[in-house]
């Protein structure tokens, strides 16, 4: 018997998309120079609000996983499902984003040796460590799985204690490693090897600087109902853990940049403590508004779950869509540069144009035999739950 789809990670997983595409959005605009410093620091606010996309879709490839396929895990045929999946796409939009940028050159050793290095290290698709990243919990799950499910069934008598003693000790854990990613390691970097320089400075792409996330995600999903429960009681000290972690993001944020233009929204990486404690306040919020969304029959619902259909055709599409506009804006704006006054709502309509645009592309290549190549998974099949993003 198939599971019954958790239609709350639909709604999220849309959610989460746009608010990936907004943050891309407003990278275009808070960094320049003519942006008035009101709407750096009104575009800096909006971007502390959406930082939980990434996150997001971590938590949701860890609730997907441990609800498919806890206790029954073929891993040959999953990996080659995940590859399918995850890769080609990811291969086929390199491909794309490579001759977008390079144009009319010849495709000989040099070009594929090129692409080839594009997809090891991708520079070109700002946004495609997510790719490299993700996956690294498809190639480790076994190992996920089995930690998970000792903690879980090594005493009956206590499932639930175990598995929350997991979950505290995984934050905690988690807490330190921000703590070494922000204060220790960008200023001690030098002192290592080449090859640790090189992972510390990519450590974006590195699993374990999301691993709270994705575990979160296994635990949610092995204890669903309890959680939903759980998420809907904890408003108040929800919104008191926003309130404290927000300030103290902000408050970073502009200690670092001051007033001076532009802002420096690097001081607003998800890799530090503050940010950790504001994503996790905003993906319990973002879960209790999925579980409210889908209470109500209503068109955003339907919207975000469509969208949420897509996303992964949408992430992988939106940077080249997002660039082209940007070119079609300063076109606009050399006749136009009263439009620094508006960088705010220019952004949202930038934000606006590019999600729909990548989300009807991805529509429209999924009616194509071969269009799942290029978008992925779409939604849920009558096997399984998906769980990516």
């Amino acid at each position: 018997m198939p599971k019954e789809r958790v239609a709350e990670w639909d709604v999220m997983r849309g959610i989460a998309f746009l608010a990936i595409v907004l943050q891309h959005a407003i990278g275009q605009f808070a960094y320049r120079k003519d942006t008035s410093l009101f709407d750096a620091y009104i575009l800096a606010a909006i971007y502390h609000l959406v930082k939980f996309g990434v996150p997001a879709f971590v938590l949701l490839t860890g609730t997907g996983l441990f609800y498919n396929y806890y206790a029954k895990l073929n891993y040959p045929a999953f990996i080659r499902k995940r590859s399918t999946d995850i890769l080609i796409p990811y291969f086929l939009w390199t491909v794309i984003y490579f001759v977008y940028m390079f144009p009319g050159e010849n495709i000989d050793f040099l070009w594929f040796k090129d692409v080839g290095l594009q997809i090891l290290n991708p520079t070109l698709g700002y946004h495609f460590w997510f790719v490299l990243m993700i996956f690294q919990f498809y190639l480790l799950f076994p190992l996920f799985l089995k930690g998970i499910t000792w903690a879980k069934e090594s005493r009956d008598s206590c499932k639930t204690r175990t598995l929350n003693a997991l979950l505290v000790f995984t934050g905690l854990g988690y807490m330190v490693l921000m703590w070494v990613s922000d204060k220790y390691l960008p200023y001690h970097v030098s002192s290592y090897p080449s090859f640790l320089q090189y992972l510390i400075i990519n450590r974006n792409t590195n699993f374990l600087f999301y691993s709270f996330y994705f575990v979160f995600g296994a635990v949610i999903a092995l204890e669903l109902e309890r959680w939903q429960k759980i998420i809907v009681g904890s408003m108040r000290w929800n919104i008191i853990l926003f309130i404290v972690a927000y300030g103290w993001v902000g408050y970073e944020l502009f200690i670092g940049t001051g007033y001076n233009l532009p802002i420096n929204l690097n001081w607003s990486t998800t890799l530090k403590p503050s940010m950790f404690m504001l994503i996790f306040s905003e993906l319990i919020a973002l879960y209790m508004i999925a579980l409210k969304i889908i209470h109500k029959n209503n068109y955003i619902n339907t919207l975000t779950s469509w969208i949420g259909k897509y996303s992964y055709g949408a992430y992988l599409a939106h940077a080249l869509i997002l660039g082209e506009l940007i070119k079609v804006f300063d076109g606009f704006y050399l006749k136009h540069p009263a439009l620094n006054q508006y960088y705010v709502l220019v952004t949202l309509i930038v934000f606006l144009l590019v999600s729909v645009v990548s989300i009807f592309t991805c529509f429209i290549l999924s009616k194509f035999p071969l269009g799942r190549y290029l978008i992925g998974p779409q939604g849920s099949t009558n096997k399984e739950v998906t769980e990516t993003s």
